[in-house]
């Protein structure tokens, strides 16, 4: 008797996890952004947070979640850039999401070569700060 009554128990808590497990399977993903890096090309396989003064600056980042329209930008600053005011964007990016893409990156570059020094880059979503990445040019 003791043996059936545990046996139903379990049972009963085994129908509830797969109840529960089933249900949350089907719902959407929370909208986010992650797994931001730097790197010097736009496949994103030269990740550094060092870049040399000819080099464009990529900066990516996955997303979930997300619905078509969604604003994305991204905010660039010279922390310690002579001329440069270290809480305001020299340059801010827009980006509006479209359906089934899962990488985004923004890319900035400057024809005239960039000043040595560090920076900054942040990234927001629908105004929000998703993510950050700091890096420098030498």
């Amino acid at each position: 008797m003791k043996n059936k009554k545990l046996y139903s128990v379990l049972c009963a808590v085994i129908a509830v996890l797969v109840a529960s497990l089933a249900c949350n399977a089907g719902a959407p993903a929370t909208p986010g952004a992650s797994n931001f890096y730097m790197a010097t090309d736009v496949e994103g396989t030269n990740r550094t947070t060092v870049f040399s003064p000819t080099d464009d600056f990529y900066v990516f980042f996955d997303v979930s979640g997300v619905d078509v329209g969604t604003n994305f930008q991204s905010r660039w600053y010279g922390l310690d850039i002579e001329g440069q005011d270290p809480s305001v964007p020299f340059q801010t990016i827009d980006y509006v999401y479209e359906a089934d893409i899962s990488n985004i990156y923004f890319q900035l570059t400057n024809s005239e070569g960039w000043p040595v020094g560090n920076y900054k880059v942040e990234v927001y979503m629908d105004d929000v700060k998703v993510g950050e990445q700091q890096f420098s040019v030498q």
